[in-house]
């Protein structure tokens, strides 16, 4: 790490119902070596001890804020959380910060971790959103999730250049899930660089299949999918290569099937038809590359 002053981030939390977790993640944002400037949480109608722990925090370093937000029958589900966050940004009064990061209250970091994300963004000032590879327990051992790739970061991580962050501008409430993956397509949309770094871990302690089991997730990917945009074509060639994930096969038909059904039924889309368009153009170009040979993690 360099020795010179990194510039200035801010961190935003959604947070419901984490009190078995948020501790630890807010033990290990303390301990970075570059902390923030300022950390909003935002308690998203949280009735457990979620909000008292926070509390606990807030009193001992000045820099983390606490923010509830009530809940709402209009804001329900994955579109909750967006709202949650865009709480997060109106908490920061507007102050210019060079960096915003989102962070879920499920995961831990390494003391060093911030500060090599931040180097990265000062090597390459192309660099829009960035963040590490999310690692999972997995038979009581911390391994990379299957879902990496270099080239996408995981939502409960992104880190955004502030620029970047005002290209994409608000997300879009969603209720499959997928504001993670709308704001990269965003960025590269306004020419920035998404990446993610295999070298930088950070531990998710609360797997979305463990939440909502596995054939509810495959339906819920399915859906999201769906809604985003994506070509059929790449949604048949995705789904065939997680064939293998456990329970075999499963999963992925669910998944395809989910997909297929609201396309069958021309359900409309949560994007409109030029981002739409955008991320089709990429994946065709990613199943192009794929045919010739070409290494595609992602898919």
């Amino acid at each position: 790490m360099s020795n010179k002053k990194h510039s200035s981030y801010a961190l935003i939390t959604a947070a419901r119902n984490e009190e078995d977790y948020i501790a630890n993640c807010m033990d290990s944002v303390v301990g970075q070596r570059v902390k923030p400037d300022y950390w909003v949480i935002v308690s998203d109608g949280s009735v457990d001890r979620t909000e008292e722990i926070v509390r606990d925090y807030a009193r001992l370093n000045g820099w983390i804020h606490l923010v509830r937000k009530e809940p709402a029958p209009s804001q329900v589900g994955f579109s909750s959380k967006v709202f949650a966050l865009k709480k997060g940004v109106e908490q920061l009064n507007h102050r210019r910060f060079d960096y915003i990061g989102h962070l879920d209250a499920d995961i831990t970091l390494l003391p060093n971790y911030y500060s090599i994300i931040l180097d990265e963004f000062e090597r390459n000032p192309r660099l829009g959103i960035g963040g590490g590879y999310i690692l999972e327990s997995i038979s009581g051992e911390f391994r990379s999730r299957k879902a990496n790739s270099p080239w996408s970061v995981a939502g409960g991580i992104q880190f955004f250049r502030y620029e970047c962050y005002q290209d994409i501008g608000e997300l879009i409430p969603m209720p499959h899930g997928g504001e993670d993956w709308y704001a990269e397509i965003m960025a590269r949309m306004h020419h920035w660089e998404v990446k993610a770094f295999p070298a930088v871990p950070a531990f998710h302690h609360k797997p979305s299949d463990m939440r909502r089991g596995v054939i509810k997730e495959a339906k819920r990917l399915g859906e999201m999918d769906y809604s985003l945009g994506t070509h059929p074509l790449f949604e048949i060639v995705k789904c065939l290569r997680r064939i293998k994930l456990k329970p075999y096969g499963v999963s992925a038909a669910v998944r395809l099937f989910s997909f297929c059904k609201l396309l069958i039924e021309r359900c409309p889309r949560v994007v409109n038809r030029d981002v739409a368009l955008f991320l089709r153009r990429e994946q065709l170009l990613r199943l192009k590359q794929f045919a010739m040979g070409l290494k595609m993690r992602d898919l």
